[in-house]
């Protein structure tokens, strides 16, 4: 027997919570916020990028509308197996007769309002990103309920989106400027996401700061929710190891043609360190054929080095005894065919400070990184990450007790870096100030009722205007 999602959505301890309230509680107020990220910040003057939220309380939504149509037997059948087979609840017990008829009796309309920031908002330290309220006394309980759900919904978008502004702050010190259509940085991660619709929502981080992506799954997020205009994103025909393996060793060479044979007007990716990486690399320049193929095609062949130490296999390795390793790939594409004709994509163990390094060699030796290199972003670093990196927490920070305001704060003394914030929040949409223990909206409020998703257009141009603005902020 299937029943609703939303009865799964939750830590087992918040299913007993609206037991456990005090009487009185007319109405609660609840906040997700950034709460001192793990993650190395530094280039972003200590933000986190929040990205993910209205798709996260939309697919909230659609959970809460089929829970509400489901035939109430088979709901409490439902019920059944959740307190008392799996929580062993007495239920002859009060409580737990309360239990059951809050879930039996929440309204056809979701009783919460939320108020969230912009997608794609850099958010400093103790900043919220959500405020979750109910004023309706019955369902108050419900606002807490559903902290699992969206911390576990958003703290991945949040990091991908995250380190991808990182790999876009490396660009941009590079360039001087902000490139709106950037192909260098490609996203390799989807075969190392927790599946297909892991990849679905959390591969959207990338493409709010570069144009190359082979995720295909973040392409139907944006046709399903992002306003389906995909025209400012692409990637190219590629070969794998498996293409170049059928070909075999010998005939290697032949493949490469084969290949170029293809895509004649297009740019085309081709694995080279199957075997001998340095060989082929010769072969390519010394086989006439082969050189002319390269030399009059209209746009460049990409040379994929995929194994190794990328530093050492694009900028050379000094110990090695072949004379074409210590020169590294860059220079001998450079000497060898120019960068015109050959380009360049790593996608292998890359990461912001492996990307950082690569790219400060290129410019102490000459090379704009951005004319000739790509870097495929993996799973290495799109999935490495925890909620603690981003900080992203959920307390209840205010509630109006027997008609009375009250402002709630956790601050334990074993522990005063997990001290909350208190009352109701807003943040100055101007000056990004956080304003606590108010008991009333303020005007020119980031945080805001609106829950259209913008399309993907609109929010890279906001995320452009977050980005040069947080790398120009005082660090926090």
């Amino acid at each position: 027997m299937q029943y609703p999602q939303l009865l799964f959505i939750s830590d087992c301890y918040k299913y007993t919570h609206a037991a456990m309230y005090p009487s009185g509680v007319d109405e609660v107020y609840s906040l997700l916020y950034c709460r001192k990220p793990r993650l190395s910040l530094e280039s972003l003057n200590g933000h986190i990028v929040a990205f993910g939220m209205r798709q996260a309380i939309h697919k909230l939504q659609r959970l809460y509308d089929e829970f509400i149509q489901y035939d109430k037997e088979k709901l409490q059948e439902g019920l059944k197996i959740l307190y008392t087979d799996f929580m062993k609840l007495n239920p002859n017990d009060e409580s737990y007769k309360l239990l059951i008829h809050k879930w039996l009796s929440l309204p056809k309309d979701m009783p919460l309002t939320f108020r969230v920031v912009p997608e794609g908002t850099f958010i400093a330290n103790n900043t919220p990103i959500i405020s979750i309220h109910c004023t309706q006394s019955k369902h108050c309980w419900f606002v807490n309920f559903i902290e699992t759900y969206l911390n576990s919904e958003l703290w991945k978008t949040c990091f991908v989106a995250t380190q991808a502004a990182i790999f876009k702050r490396i660009e941009y010190d590079c360039l001087g400027y902000y490139l709106d259509e950037s192909f260098n940085f490609h996203d390799f991660s989807a075969r190392g996401m927790n599946g297909i619709m892991d990849c679905y929502t959390s591969s959207m981080g990338h493409i709010l700061f570069f144009s190359g992506t082979d995720s295909i799954m973040a392409l139907q997020n944006i046709c399903n929710h992002y306003g389906g205009n995909i025209n400012m994103l692409g990637s190219i025909p590629a070969s794998e190891h498996s293409v170049m393996c059928l070909g075999g060793q010998k005939n290697e060479l032949h493949t490469f043609k084969h290949i170029m044979q293809q895509f004649p007007n297009d740019m085309v990716s081709i694995v080279a360190d199957t075997w001998n990486l340095w060989e082929i690399i010769e072969q390519l320049r010394t086989d006439k054929e082969a050189y002319q193929m390269i030399c009059e095609r209209p746009k460049p062949i990409v040379l994929r080095p995929d194994s190794g130490d990328p530093f050492l296999i694009l900028t050379g390795n000094k110990d090695s005894k072949d004379v074409r390793e210590q020169k590294g790939v860059i220079r001998l594409i450079h000497e060898y065919f120019g960068f015109d004709k050959v380009r360049i994509i790593y996608g292998d163990a890359i990461t912001t400070q492996r990307a950082q390094a690569i790219y400060t060699w290129c410019k102490q030796h000459g090379y704009n990184p951005t004319d000739f290199l790509c870097l495929g972003v993996g799973s290495y670093a799109y999935n490495s990450g925890i909620r603690d990196d981003v900080g992203l927490v959920t307390k209840m920070t205010w509630a109006k007790i027997n008609g009375k305001p009250t402002h709630l704060i956790k601050k334990p003394i074993t522990g005063s870096e997990k001290m909350s914030l208190s009352g109701q929040i807003a943040l100055n949409k101007d000056t990004r100030q956080v304003t606590q223990f108010l008991d009333h909206a303020m005007p020119n409020d980031l945080l805001h009722t609106d829950l259209a998703i913008p399309n993907l257009s609109d929010i890279r141009a906001y995320v452009k205007q977050e980005f040069l603005r947080a790398i120009h902020t005082t660090q926090q």
